[in-house]
């Protein structure tokens, strides 16, 4: 099943029921469920301004819900990393001129040796025509526990920042941290101090998982949130192909902007539409577009 191409300039995608699976649509947000390299295929070019996910890890396993085969499972990191590079070729399709793709890939270590996963597809998506704007370290200061006794904790995650041009569209304004509070000055008038530009490492908490309203793994908020404010501008489209939890989906209307969520878990799609409906205000019990029928998605920029 596959979504009925966007032609260009269109503010309408039709899912149809010989098309993919709609788990959710309205004006803001479309969640589609289906294998990432099959779904990306159907969606327009040049209709997404950013793209913000964390494709499950080498030789992961599902969480919860389906048992299918899926990216992550490959007996090999090259395919591994070939079945990223499918994905990042359709997103290089999908996204606008001026928009960007943030990637979170973690590294695994085998026989006493880093395979170096993150830098391989990082040259992979080099090779398709995305360009490296910035690598940001993710450290957590609650990490996992090493057993290991001849090597140092990991306490840290890769996410790079990749662009279609030089003239990505990037707001720095909207994530600069003031470098000191307002002070008065003469007269009685604030004083507005110099703000900072962020840096490329982000000390940035694990969300707790371990609840049993929310048994899938949790892509922080805080990780999402300053992609999504500095290179989608208030209006634009934000893309998830491993929506999983839903994390990006939700930042990504909390700010404004439009989401498009895919994952090949129904049971993670129905999960993200729950948040999205608390998020929104709606009820759980709402009528939506149901599964395997006719319904339509504006993927429009937000008025």
């Amino acid at each position: 099943m596959r979504v009925s191409r966007l032609q260009k300039g269109m503010g309408l995608t039709v899912i149809t029921s010989d098309v993919v699976s709609s788990v959710y649509a309205s004006r803001e947000c479309g969640l589609l469920l289906g294998d990432a390299r099959e779904v990306l295929r159907t969606l327009a070019e040049n209709s997404v301004d950013c793209t913000v996910t964390s494709p499950p890890y080498y030789s992961g396993r599902r969480h919860v819900g389906d048992t299918i085969h899926e990216i992550g499972s490959e007996k090999t990191v090259q395919e591994y990393v070939e079945a990223l590079e499918s994905v990042g070729r359709e997103l290089y399709r999908v996204t606008r001129p001026t928009g960007s793709y943030w990637l979170n890939l973690d590294d695994k270590c085998e026989r006493k040796e880093w395979l170096g996963i993150p830098w391989r597809v990082a040259f992979a998506m080099r090779e398709i025509g995305w360009k490296i704007r910035s690598e940001v370290i993710w450290h957590k200061p609650s990490h996992v526990r090493n057993v290991a006794k001849d090597r140092l904790t990991p306490a840290h995650e890769l996410l790079f920042h990749f662009v279609k041009s030089k003239d990505a569209y990037y707001d720095m304004d909207a994530i600069r941290k003031p470098s000191s509070p307002p002070t008065w000055g003469k007269n009685g008038f604030v004083k507005t101090p110099g703000a900072s530009v962020p840096t490329d490492v982000w000390t940035i908490q694990i969300e707790d998982s371990t609840s049993p309203e929310n048994p899938y793994a949790v892509f922080p908020e805080a990780l999402v949130e300053l992609p999504i404010r500095a290179t989608c501008p208030r209006g634009g489209t934000v893309l998830d192909p491993f929506v999983g939890s839903g994390t990006t989906a939700v930042v990504a209307l909390r700010l404004r902007r439009k989401a498009i969520g895919i994952d090949a878990s129904a049971d993670c799609l129905e999960f993200t539409k729950k948040r999205i409906l608390e998020v929104s205000g709606q009820p759980a019990t709402s009528r939506q577009a149901p599964f395997n029928h006719a319904v339509k998605v504006s993927y429009g920029r937000m008025r």
